[in-house]
């Protein structure tokens, strides 16, 4: 875990700026983490990222771990045992306590339009979960924020990546799919992928006509959407769909990269909403599809 903290300071220096000072603080002799190193560098990237904004006058970033064991954690959140627990913090302007409570919903954000999608912490907290651990935050105005993660810990062999084991895929779980996209092509491209994969696919070319179909009592298990899409974006159509059919599994699909960081997550599972970043591959969507499906229905 040091090596991958002290490697992505090496690489913040470049993109945080000259008036963030990093830090890392890191107990020895971590136990192994149990989490996908991919998915945790971008988290830990995308809050390096928040904390830099939070701060436009500079400041300081911590980033530290260290092993904790339930009951000594928020033991509401998670079952009892050992835990690695990783700590964001930053001197920025922080949060009051209207802003904090929203801080981890989907969309929601302080930043100017086309400056943030609002998923950064709602992302990052699906990262945690989806690894068996739990993410809080704690902010004041005028006191910083500071990000906890915590991340179950496992006794068996890692991968030899700075103690990041790798989680496996889900088995496909078969469904009935309500595709959007404005791009004919696309659609048909993905319908042949996610049918040769055993899932129904119903077919809309845009936001409205999705809603129609909806609203006209169309079964599905799972909306995929495109993110630009003339009139009704993806965005706004997830809302609306999940709004009509609340739990409504939805994956976005996006080459958006006005918010890199947070797209580069690549999709960890936030209840029943899930990102991936365009050109997608079958094996992406399937696996993401089955993820949701899976997680949407009981035993």
């Amino acid at each position: 875990m040091s090596a991958l903290l002290t490697g992505l300071r090496e690489v913040l220096a470049h993109t945080l700026g000259a008036g963030v000072e990093t830090v890392v603080a890191v107990t020895a002799g971590l136990p192994p983490l149990l989490a996908d190193r991919g998915q945790l560098e971008t988290v830990l990237v995308n809050l390096a990222t928040n904390a830099r904004d939070a701060m436009p006058g500079g400041g300081c970033l911590t980033f530290s771990a260290s092993e904790q064991r339930i009951p000594d954690g928020p033991a509401k959140r998670l079952p009892p045992g050992a835990y690695l627990r990783l700590l964001v913090e930053d001197t920025g302007t922080g949060m009051d306590a209207a802003t904090l409570a929203r801080a981890m919903e989907p969309f929601f954000t302080t930043k100017a339009a086309g400056k943030g999608t609002g998923l950064g912490l709602a992302m990052a907290r699906g990262f945690a979960e989806q690894s068996g651990g739990a993410l809080t935050v704690s902010s004041e105005p005028g006191r910083g924020t500071e990000v906890a993660l915590w991340l179950p810990v496992t006794d068996t062999a890692t991968d030899g990546r700075a103690g990041v084991t790798a989680v496996s895929a889900t088995e496909a779980v078969a469904g009935r799919i309500l595709l959007v996209d404005d791009e004919d092509l696309v659609r048909e491209v993905l319908t042949e992928q996610l049918a040769d994969h055993g899932y129904g696919v119903v077919q809309a070319e845009g936001g409205a006509t999705a809603l129609a179909l909806l609203d006209a009592g169309e079964e599905v298990d799972l909306l995929v959407s495109d993110l630009s899409m003339p009139g009704l974006d993806g965005v706004a159509l997830i809302r609306e769909a999940q709004r009509r059919r609340p739990g409504l599994p939805a994956i976005l699909l996006t080459g958006y990269a006005g918010d890199a960081a947070a797209l580069a997550l690549d999709g960890a599972v936030r209840g029943s909403f899930s990102l991936l970043r365009k050109p997608v591959t079958a094996v992406q969507l399937t696996d993401r599809a089955a993820a949701l499906l899976g997680a949407a229905r009981p035993g």
